[in-house]
C-alpha cells in the first residue's frame, strides 16, 4: 500500500518527533496536515499553511471537543478527505503517587489518550480499511518505572485505546511504544545517560511509515527499545 499522494493527519508536529515523521511522510509523497497547540518559537521558519503545500499547519487544542470538530471541518474543507492519521500529541512529566495530585493526573490523561480519541472520532467517518491510525503509547506503559506515574497511565490507556479502536474501526489501528527516544531535547534534559540504549527517532518514523503501509497489521502495540543506527569505521 502505497503513501504516495495520501492525505495523513499527523497531531502534535511541531513536538520532538513531528519533524522527523513529517519529513519521512513526504520523502514517501504523503500531503501532511500538522498540528499543534502552542506556537513554535521559529514558527516562521517552521510552519506552512498554505493548503496546496506538501504540509499544512493548524493549531487546536486537541483536548477540546468542540475544537476538534470544528477542526475537522475545516480540514475537509481545505483538503478533502483523511487517508490516515499519526497521533503525536503527547508530553512528558514527572511524578509519583505522594506528588501526584488529582489534576496533573487528568491532564496526563487528556494530554496522551484524549487528544488521540477526540481526533479518531472526529475524522472516524473519513476512514476506510485501507486507512491507517499508528498512536504513541510507550514502553512505560508495558513496563512502568517509579516516578512518571501520571505519564505511565496517560499512555497505558492510549494501548488500550489503540487495541479497542481496532475491533470497532474499518481501518488498521496501532500503536509504537518507544523507550527513549534519541532526540535533541532528551539528551539536554538527561546529559549524563546513556544514548547508546535510546531509540533512533529515524527508526520510530520508518516504523510509522511502515505501519500506514502494510494493509496486514492492526491491533498491535510494537515496542521500540534500542534502535540507534550501525556507525561505519
Amino acid at each position: 500500500m502505497e503513501l504516495q499522494n495520501s492525505t495523513v493527519l499527523v497531531t502534535g508536529a511541531t513536538g520532538n518527533m513531528g519533524p522527523y515523521v513529517i519529513d519521512s511522510l513526504v520523502d514517501h509523497g504523503a500531503r501532511v496536515i500538522g498540528t499543534y497547540v502552542t506556537e513554535p518559537a521559529n514558527e516562521a521558519d517552521t510552519l506552512r499553511a498554505d493548503p496546496a503545500d506538501p504540509v499544512s499547519y493548524y493549531q487546536v487544542d486537541l483536548t477540546d471537543q468542540q475544537a476538534v470538530e470544528a477542526f475537522a471541518e475545516t480540514v475537509i474543507e481545505d483538503h478533502g478527505s483523511v487517508d490516515h492519521i499519526v497521533g503525536l500529541a503527547g508530553g512528558f512529566s514527572m511524578g509519583g503517587v505522594d506528588d501526584t495530585d488529582g489534576d496533573a493526573f487528568r491532564a496526563a490523561l487528556d494530554r496522551h489518550a484524549t487528544t488521540a480519541f477526540l481526533t479518531v472520532k472526529a475524522f472516524a467517518d473519513q476512514l476506510t480499511p485501507q486507512s491507517g491510525v499508528v498512536l504513541f503509547s510507550s514502553d512505560r506503559a508495558i513496563d512502568p518505572v517509579p516516578g512518571t506515574l501520571a505519564y505511565n497511565v496517560g499512555k497505558g490507556a492510549v494501548r488500550t485505546l489503540t487495541e479497542s479502536l481496532s475491533v470497532e474501526l474499518d481501518a488498521r489501528v496501532n500503536a509504537i511504544a518507544p523507550f527513549l527516544i534519541d532526540v535533541p531535547g532528551n539528551r539536554e534534559a538527561m546529559p549524563d545517560a546513556d544514548f547508546s540504549a535510546w531509540t533512533a527517532p529515524e527508526a520510530i518514523a520508518g516504523e510509522v511509515v511502515h505501519m500506514l503501509s502494510n494493509g496486514g497489521v492492526t491491533g498491535q502495540v510494537v515496542q521500540m527499545t534500542g534502535g540507534q543506527p550501525e556507525v561505519e569505521e
